[in-house]
């Protein structure tokens, strides 16, 4: 199984990411391909579940359509599209909620 399934953290530095269950371990695997370059900002969030942005009866709902989507109705469909795009502005969202942290 790929482990985004069942990631709860992503980690991001530039156009490298990685998951885990914990944000050490999800920290962890992206340290292991980020070793000897330049110094690069990190952000650690919640993924694969619900917050302020994305409910998680909406990522419950995103993830089950998801795992069918190979037979959704054109409604489901629709839904997934919807669903999939509110998660979207969530990321956005999300993103713009950061504090901005200077060393």
């Amino acid at each position: 199984m790929d482990r985004r399934q069942t990631a709860r953290f992503r980690v991001a530095a530039g156009s490298e990411q990685d998951f885990g269950a914990t944000p050490q371990e999800a920290l962890n695997a992206l340290m292991t391909r980020l070793a000897g370059n330049a110094p690069t900002p990190i952000v650690i969030l919640p993924y694969n579940q619900g917050d302020a942005f994305f409910t998680q009866a909406q990522q419950d709902r995103l993830q089950e359509l998801k795992g069918r989507r190979e037979s959704l109705t054109e409604v489901e469909r629709q839904e997934w599209e919807r669903l999939v795009e509110a998660s979207f502005d969530a990321t956005i969202s999300r993103t713009q909620a950061l504090p901005v942290v200077k060393s």
